[in-house]
């Protein structure tokens, strides 16, 4: 498994980062969905992988907690979790001692004394760029001061934003403050990509989530015709999206042989793109993605024909 440095920092992560958003049940148990996602997740680790994205709102963490307790490569795992302080319903208000517990029940669940990035998220009701843009001040400052004083304790290491939009983007980047960004990206959702050139040149590094576009972007789904007549992605919903694939589809030509691998060597063609966070649920699924980020990428002429075309046709909304 190659690894990947977080823009200018000391932190050197897997290519591929561990999600499980999905891969158990919410409750401890001994079910066979929990059973095979704690075998992908061995099998992850076994295979190279050294980067685990967690939340206390996936209710999964119990299950990596399990496979962690005991594991030989716990102390030298690195941890990404989702922090949303203030979340939904808070009315913009930032509390210190939310942002603190959140980071120390990720400690103890994980058995871990380390998080080495905090994803934060700061939410409104409704989550939209007019509530939470004028809102950065009065959460920024407040956030600084308990982070720092986490940093100073040893149990956090970087911080990085997760937009939503890029006119959130922008403005939580210009504070200087946040080593980089996750966020969606994919050959159709390139909202964020356009800030890829200015990060690097301030040595900011980018996660991204969603490289599968939610599954779209893969064998099983790419082909709408072979769909299931129930299959979720038959909804009108996703006409757009798959409309921009066929765009893409001709503009690539016969290159793409398999969409699940490409999906993945495409969104690792960009050297601002630090590691991919996936949802994996089974230990084939775990194999199929770590054998497509190999190192054998697309050059940038291909990024740059999925930008163009996302430039022109705009962002796609599902």
């Amino acid at each position: 498994m190659n690894d990947r440095r977080f823009g200018h920092t000391d932190l050197h992560v897997s290519e591929i980062c561990f999600g499980p958003m999905r891969f158990s049940a919410k409750a401890p148990g001994d079910d066979d969905q929990s059973r095979t996602g704690k075998r992908a997740l061995e099998r992850a680790l076994e295979r190279g992988v050294n980067f685990i994205h967690s939340s206390y709102e996936y209710g999964t963490r119990w299950a990596v907690g399990q496979v962690l307790k005991d594991h030989p490569q716990r102390h030298n795992l690195h941890h990404i979790i989702k922090v949303p302080v203030p979340d939904f319903d808070d009315g913009g208000v930032f509390d210190a001692t939310q942002f603190r517990r959140r980071v120390e029940q990720a400690l103890r669940d994980l058995h871990t004394d380390h998080i080495d990035v905090i994803q934060h998220l700061q939410r409104a009701q409704p989550n939209t760029d007019e509530l939470r843009i004028p809102n950065i001040p009065a959460v920024h400052e407040p956030m600084m001061a308990v982070f720092e004083k986490l940093r100073e304790e040893g149990k956090v290491g970087y911080l990085a934003t997760f937009p939503y939009a890029p006119g959130f983007a922008a403005a939580a980047m210009k504070t200087g403050d946040f080593r980089g960004m996750v966020a969606y990206y994919n050959p159709i959702e390139m909202e964020m990509a356009g800030f890829f050139e200015p990060m690097a040149a301030k040595g900011r590094g980018f996660f991204c989530i969603r490289p599968f576009m939610a599954g779209l972007l893969t064998d099983r789904r790419v082909d709408r015709r072979r769909l299931p007549a129930d299959d979720r992605f038959g909804d009108e919903r996703w006409d757009a999206a798959y409309d921009r694939l066929g765009t893409l589809q001709s503009a690539l030509g016969e290159d793409v042989t398999s969409w699940t691998a490409f999906a993945i060597k495409f969104a690792l063609c960009h050297p601002i793109v630090t590691s991919l966070i996936v949802g994996l649920n089974t230990p084939a699924q775990v194999d199929g993605v770590l054998d497509a980020a190999d190192g054998n990428y697309p050059d940038l002429k291909v990024f740059d024909k999925a930008l163009e075309i996302f430039r022109a046709q705009g962002p796609v909304s599902n």
